[in-house]
């Protein structure tokens, strides 16, 4: 596995073949595009967990997507969001991405976010052809309330070569803001009706 550096970051984002071509968009400085990096915005949709009205996310037995668990927010550019010390918050990215079949990627943090105790993802996998906007999952692991704007330089995509790959197809595909996945798909229910011997 190889990670691609800048120039073959520029060489994909310009491929003159649409299905070879890396789309991230709208990039607003070419700075974004770093030694091998792109560095994502946070972008105005955020998802809100209501504490105290979920008393356990039971992958056997609860839904989380459903609206009486959660509270959408949308921020314009200029005003501010507040993460709370140990808050989990869903948040989309400003821009869309569009992976090709050759390419799979991951994201991260960026490291001066990372010091002020900001985690931007603990599901970080981007699969081969995913195309929407990047759920991002906000934690504040610090002591006070981070203040966030739609438009900040928040975490950073990194891309790598990958070979014989199937297209993606997953329940977040095409997705354009963010939403709860649903843990309950996770659950193997012969594993769970059938003792161990």
């Amino acid at each position: 596995m190889s990670v691609l550096g800048n120039q073959r970051l520029i060489d994909a984002l310009r491929d003159s073949e649409p299905e070879k071509r890396l789309v991230v968009t709208p990039l607003l400085n070419p700075t974004q595009v770093g030694e091998a990096s792109i560095d994502i915005r946070l972008g105005n949709d955020f998802v809100v967990t209501r504490r105290g009205n979920l008393p356990s996310i039971d992958p056997a037995g609860s839904d989380p997507r459903s609206a009486r668990y959660n509270s959408r927010h949308y921020a314009n550019f200029g005003s501010k969001f507040y993460l709370h010390p140990n808050e989990l918050v869903l948040a989309s990215t400003l821009e869309y991405v569009k992976l090709p079949f050759n390419l799979s990627a991951w994201v991260t943090s960026r490291s001066r976010w990372g010091r002020v105790g900001l985690v931007i993802a603990t599901a970080t996998a981007i699969q081969p052809g995913f195309a929407g906007t990047i759920t991002l999952e906000l934690v504040n692991l610090g002591e006070v309330p981070l203040v966030l704007y739609p438009g900040l330089l928040v975490a950073q995509i990194i891309f790598s070569d990958c070979e014989g790959a199937a297209v993606y197809t997953g329940s977040f595909a095409e997705q354009v803001d963010p939403g709860h996945g649903n843990v309950s798909a996770d659950v193997d229910m012969a594993f769970w009706t059938h003792p161990a011997n």
